[in-house]
């Protein structure tokens, strides 16, 4: 895998869950699946984020080996993975839940808005809902996939989100873990 860092996956489902349309995502949250609130990340059970800059030297190594666009392509995605997946570097963030969306504010300024069902956002199709596992967010694009999926733990205060994205070939995975500091019911 050229050097890329892979965190251990957290889950099976994220093997069977490819991408959008995969397996049948329930539209309608769970009751008490409640991610309304404040959350900051608990550092002693979460994976680090990602090292942008040695992945980015990873693929710029690559591309001088490799002689070839596409390997700088694919590989300069995953340098750049936390533009379209926040939560892998956020230290908190706000989540604001209805019935048929959510919006997440991270500290960096960025913010996420996620609708349930099948969407098409940037380059990603994305498709968000639910299994007996958590809140299931599938996305694929042309030459990668990624899945999240949300568990709430220690009666909804605790919230555990695992990241698995695969890019031709490459693979990033990690558990990121926040403790709710206000909010929920």
């Amino acid at each position: 895998m050229g050097g890329i860092a892979v965190w251990a996956l957290g889950s099976a489902l994220l093997l069977t869950i490819g991408g959008c349309g995969s397996i049948p995502l329930d539209p309608e949250a769970p009751k008490g699946f409640d991610l309304n609130g404040q959350w900051v990340i608990n550092r002693a059970l979460s994976d680090p984020p990602p090292n942008e800059r040695r992945l980015q030297a990873e693929a710029d190594r690559a591309l001088l080996e490799m002689g070839r666009m596409g390997q700088r392509r694919r590989m300069g995605m995953l340098a750049f993975v936390t533009t379209d997946f926040p939560v892998l570097a956020s230290k908190s963030m706000i989540i604001e839940q209805d019935p048929k969306s959510m919006g997440i504010r991270y500290e960096s300024g960025a913010y996420r808005d996620v609708s349930w069902g099948e969407r098409r956002r940037g380059l990603w199709e994305v498709n968000a809902g639910w299994t007996e596992e958590g809140l299931v967010i599938a996305s694929r694009a042309d030459d990668a996939s990624a899945t999240e999926t949300m568990r709430l733990r220690k009666g909804g205060r605790q919230l555990a989100i695992t990241i698995a994205i695969k890019s031709a070939g490459d693979a990033l995975s990690a558990v990121r873990v926040f403790d709710r500091v206000s909010g929920g019911h």
